[in-house]
């Protein structure tokens, strides 16, 4: 096997330049698979950090019971010892921060103009860091000395053609089921790149809202957590499991993975897309390998009737060209790595803009991430295409006769 391995070596660098010209299509496949592969990770991580950063943090914590039936009676399961839960919740590793929600909806009004609104009460300096992704693009962040004020969307303050310092009129039904009214003053205007959020949502103190829908005081919808890394979030859903186990309580929770839909559906549609990638990649190099590898035997028709008439058996001419094309395979997926891994480094620095893509506000440069998953992915895929390559010209070789192998001019 050792000769064999040998021999396949120093036949790849016989035609320089068809190996060449195999050597750079093989490259230039694997590099593609790893720039659209790091391309298509920085989405994943864009999308998913900007869902738990402008909306639904790491964690979030309800009364049991909230996931099956809180849609139709959101306000029959509400958190009461919220002070009592962040205080626990605090001590746990890798949580950032804690906060508490109490969701609401009904209608907005200038005095002129109506319309429908999905509102959130928050504690404004918890909020902060939760909702950094959800820029301020004018006027002023909530704050606890403010408890009228409110902020908006920047579609619904563009809707209504309101600016900070105009006053608005919430209705909401409280919990017992009658309509109340609360003035507001606007505080400010926040953008989140999600067009669908900044058309319809808004945010006010949870005081304020405790007392609109007539709440009692310290009860909450949702308890949201905000982790140091998202990478966490596996570590920490499993010791606050162990938290409800050893103190009973009646809770229930979900991660990110679980409220970020849009984020599942962009990893599914660009999984196949890289998918379809992959394969035409791959047919790519399985002709490319083909063709060389025909060639050689074309080329080589006397040495393997040589080979063979010595005593070397029909296995052993498959070894021989299936290694030669294992070689080629491993050239240029090296070449492929090198070439990706530049490209990609290069394409990052340049920082090419984009436009916003469907559903969004925001545009974002190209980022291209190296991802060892996808270098690994990339030099498998021309190992294994190579190898798979150059097993029919491989079997073509071993069927020749000796004699009119030999005669081959």
């Amino acid at each position: 096997m050792a000769l064999y391995l040998k021999l396949a070596i120093r036949n790849v660098f016989r035609n320089r330049r068809r190996t060449l010209i195999t050597l750079a299509a093989m490259g230039f496949g694997a590099a593609a698979i790893i720039v659209f592969g790091g391309f298509v990770h920085s989405i994943y991580f864009g999308v998913r950090e900007s869902t738990i950063r402008s909306q639904v943090g790491h964690i979030q914590i309800y009364r049991k019971g909230y996931s099956d039936k809180g849609n139709l009676a959101p306000y029959d399961y509400l958190i009461a010892d919220y002070a009592g839960l962040r205080a626990e919740l605090l001590k746990l590793p890798h949580v950032k921060a804690v906060t508490a929600r109490l969701g609401f909806s009904g209608l907005i009004s200038t005095g002129d103009t109506t319309t429908s609104f999905v509102g959130t009460g928050v504690q404004p300096e918890s909020e902060t860091d939760l909702s950094a992704l959800a820029v301020i693009v004018d006027g002023k962040e909530l704050a606890t000395r403010d408890p009228r004020g409110i902020t908006l969307g920047v579609g619904l303050a563009r809707a209504f053609g309101v600016k900070p310092g105009d006053d608005l009129t919430l209705l909401s039904t409280t919990r017992a089921g009658s309509i109340n009214a609360l003035a507001v003053k606007v505080r400010g205007v926040w953008e989140s790149g999600e067009k669908a959020y900044d058309d319809r949502f808004l945010r006010l103190g949870l005081p304020e809202v405790q007392r609109l829908l007539d709440v009692e005081n310290g009860e909450v919808q949702s308890v949201v957590l905000l982790l140091d890394k998202t990478e966490h979030t596996a570590a920490v859903r499993e010791a606050i499991d162990r938290l409800i186990r050893e103190k009973s309580l009646d809770l229930e929770l979900r991660t990110w993975e679980d409220l970020a839909l849009r984020y599942h559906q962009v990893r599914e549609l660009f999984g196949r897309i890289f998918a379809v990638l992959t394969l035409i990649v791959s047919i790519m190099v399985v002709f490319g390998i083909t063709n060389t590898m025909t060639m050689a035997i074309f080329e080589r028709t006397r040495e393997i009737g040589t080979v063979m008439a010595l005593g070397t058996r029909r296995r052993g001419v498959i070894s021989m060209f299936v290694l030669e094309g294992v070689a080629l395979g491993a050239l240029g997926g090296l070449v492929g790595v090198l070439l990706g891994v530049a490209l990609a480094r290069a394409i990052s620095a340049i920082g090419i803009q984009l436009p916003p893509p469907p559903g969004s506000t925001r545009g974002f440069a190209v980022q291209i991430f190296i991802v060892p998953e996808v270098l690994m992915q990339a030099f498998r895929l021309s190992l294994v295409t190579a190898a798979l390559a150059s097993l029919y010209p491989a079997w073509r070789a071993a069927r020749l006769n000796v004699v009119e192998a030999l005669r081959h001019v």
